[in-house]
């Protein structure tokens, strides 16, 4: 039963992370209709507003990569007891962790840690959104 939870749990974060790349696009293609309506239209001030599509699809990830995350210690806990049964498989978990050399009990917990100031989310929204400022910041060069 163990084995079919494992994977099971498994499965079931592999499709969060399916869900996550889904958001990053959408939130990619959505910063890139600013920039275009931006162009378009020829006002500036379109990118500075245009910085809540990726502050939005930003708060939307971190909530799937919250949830995404409290499967974790279950997996990391069947790990742990298929080990102590004398399995050495499966690992996936724990083998990604030690490779990465990540605890499998996260220093800071909660939801601004495991989803706002999770680097593997974040990183992308600030790049969009210093990227739309610095659009609106430079454009009225180019808009003349």
């Amino acid at each position: 039963m163990l084995e079919k939870e494992y994977f099971f749990l498994q499965n079931t974060i592999e499709d969060y992370n399916k869900q996550i790349w889904a958001i990053k696009a959408l939130g990619i293609s959505g910063t890139a209709g600013v920039v275009a309506l931006m162009l378009q239209m020829k006002i500036s001030a379109i990118a500075t507003i245009g910085c809540s599509i990726p502050l939005f699809f930003w708060i939307l990830e971190s909530q799937w990569k919250h949830f995404q995350r409290g499967f974790y210690p279950r997996v990391a806990e069947i790990e742990t007891l298929l080990l102590e049964c004398g399995y050495c498989s499966p690992g996936i978990y724990g083998g990604w962790s030690r490779t990465l050399k990540r605890s499998l009990i996260p220093k800071r917990q909660g939801y601004l840690w495991d989803g706002l100031f999770n680097p593997t989310v974040y990183v992308t929204y600030i790049l969009q959104i210093g990227f739309l400022l610095v659009m609106a910041a430079i454009a009225p060069g180019f808009l003349k």
